[in-house]
């Protein structure tokens, strides 16, 4: 069944650019030029996301929104990531957070918008996912 992340590979597909589904997942050199692109393209979405915000702009929030992940999306397809793996490695870890209370967040004033570690928070393996498809990982 499609995804939205097969999706994006279809449209790299289409104009012959790195795909990381379908069993294309991996390690990539991306030279900096294109990472320098990419940086720009996902903070010019972000900065669409703010304006639509400050024009009251609805249908410019939602677009903003889809075109942001979109090109997330992207960008972890130039690089050879396996979106499916690590996005059920990153959702794992979030479902053991806890929503912020006065109790939950000790003296961290977070907005009680947020959810935060908890005491059984179990943090994400990125590394050993990313070993598994090939990348040589090194801890900083």
């Amino acid at each position: 069944m499609p995804t939205n992340f097969t999706d994006v590979g279809d449209f790299h597909r289409k104009f012959g650019l790195h795909a990381s589904d379908h069993g294309d997942a991996g390690p990539v050199e991306v030279p900096e030029e294109l990472y320098l692109f990419r940086l720009k393209f996902l903070q010019e979405e972000l900065d669409e996301f703010r304006d639509s915000w400050e024009h009251g702009d609805v249908a410019g929030l939602a677009d903003a929104l889809i075109d942001l992940v979109y090109v997330a999306m992207g960008t972890a397809h130039l690089f050879g990531f396996p979106w499916e793996a690590l996005w059920n490695e990153v959702q794992g870890a979030n479902m053991s957070k806890v929503r912020a209370t006065p109790e939950a967040m000790g003296p961290r004033q977070n907005s009680s918008h947020d959810v935060i570690k908890g005491p059984n928070f179990t943090p994400p393996d990125i590394n050993g996912v990313l070993e598994q498809y090939g990348w040589p990982v090194r801890s900083v």
